[in-house]
């Protein structure tokens, strides 16, 4: 089969979203625009993929239709496309059969996933698939995972090897998530609940972790009590620096709301506001007890989200990309990628630790 992805540089990229109608959709389809792409929407309702156009100021983008149950129709859908954007809610339920379509139908892929679960499941049988097809997916691009990664390898290249990487993501805002962020957190519940692997001693592990249970996030007075939390960098880290522990955590309040949301809850939930504003918070530890921390602050989580994953795809379209799956450092130079979001007022920094 021959990959279109490969002649991307010789016009304008064709980029085809599934998942367009919602939330961090939308804003992928405002991000396409305003860089004078017109994305191809895939989906299942046509009237909604339209409304979604119009919303986003692209009245004459193309729709297709395709059901995640039809792999036919969505191979034939992704048709003659450079890159397929998922922004898909709950991927370990629904992630597969789009992600399966791109890789059948030649199209890099990338998406907007923080499922440990599944970014394991496009490393260990999607990639070689990948790599086969000849192109190149970049699963877990979102405001947190995607910086994750990326300043986790930077923080750690300046401490002494083997590091230890520990990160959580602040929420500074007033707004609340998407249901789609619910339906992925009811979708892996007990996963979420247990926090997930961390790495340690060469390997991913679950159950608890026996340090960094405590985090002075930026500009607060005193410390939070932290608890594990699935974090994909987990996996992306390991593959490319070297640490001797990696591990995500989050305000154990905050975890304890996710571990207590229930399914009666998910069609109450509200729109998320415009108020979700974050920072991602990265320590480094070397070997020699030295320590950096890297910050990178956004003033909207799905908004951010959206972007990130629209500039990887871009830059999957340039066909500069190693085939197979891939981590984001693994992908891209870590500090052009990160300093290329400052005109979106995403902005990052690492420090020395005293």
């Amino acid at each position: 089969m021959t990959n279109t992805a490969q002649h991307s540089n010789l016009h304008r990229p064709t980029i085809a979203v599934y998942g367009a109608t919602g939330h961090t959709g939308g804003y992928a389809l405002h991000e396409l625009r305003r860089r004078g792409i017109t994305p191809l929407l895939v989906g299942r309702h046509e009237t909604r993929l339209q409304a979604a156009a119009i919303a986003a100021g692209l009245p004459d983008a193309d729709t297709r239709l395709a059901d995640l149950d039809d792999l036919a129709a969505l191979t034939a859908a992704f048709a003659e496309v450079d890159v397929v954007i998922s922004t898909l809610p709950a991927y370990v339920a629904f992630g597969e059969p789009v992600l399966a379509a791109a890789i059948a139908a030649g199209a890099h892929y990338t998406d907007t996933s923080g499922e440990q679960l599944f970014l394991q499941k496009v490393f260990d049988e999607y990639g070689p698939r990948a790599e086969a097809a000849g192109v190149t997916i970049l699963g877990g691009i979102t405001n947190s995972n995607l910086p994750g990664d990326l300043l986790g390898h930077l923080a750690a290249t300046q401490v002494a090897a083997p590091a230890e990487v520990v990160m959580s993501l602040v929420t500074r805002g007033e707004g609340g998530g998407s249901r789609g962020s619910a339906e992925t957190v009811l979708a892996g519940m007990d996963w979420f609940r247990s926090g997930g692997w961390h790495y340690a001693d060469g390997a991913l592990r679950t159950g608890p972790i026996d340090r960094h249970t405590l985090m002075t996030f930026p500009g607060d007075p005193a410390p939070t009590v932290v608890a594990k939390f699935q974090q994909p960098p987990v996996l992306t880290i390991p593959r490319h620096t070297d640490v001797s522990f990696v591990a995500g955590v989050v305000d154990a309040d905050m975890l304890a709301q996710l571990a207590g949301f229930t399914p009666e809850l998910l069609d109450a939930l509200p729109e998320p506001s415009t108020d979700l504003r974050y920072e991602l918070v990265v320590d480094a530890i070397g070997a020699d007890g030295t320590a950096v921390r890297g910050v990178l602050t956004g003033p909207d989580a799905y908004r951010d989200t959206a972007i990130m994953a629209v500039e990887a795809a871009t830059r999957l379209a340039a066909g500069d990309v190693t085939p197979g799956a891939l981590a984001p450092a693994e992908a891209f130079d870590p500090i052009e990628f990160l300093n290329s979001l400052a005109v979106h007022d995403i902005t990052w920094g690492i420090t020395a630790v005293r």
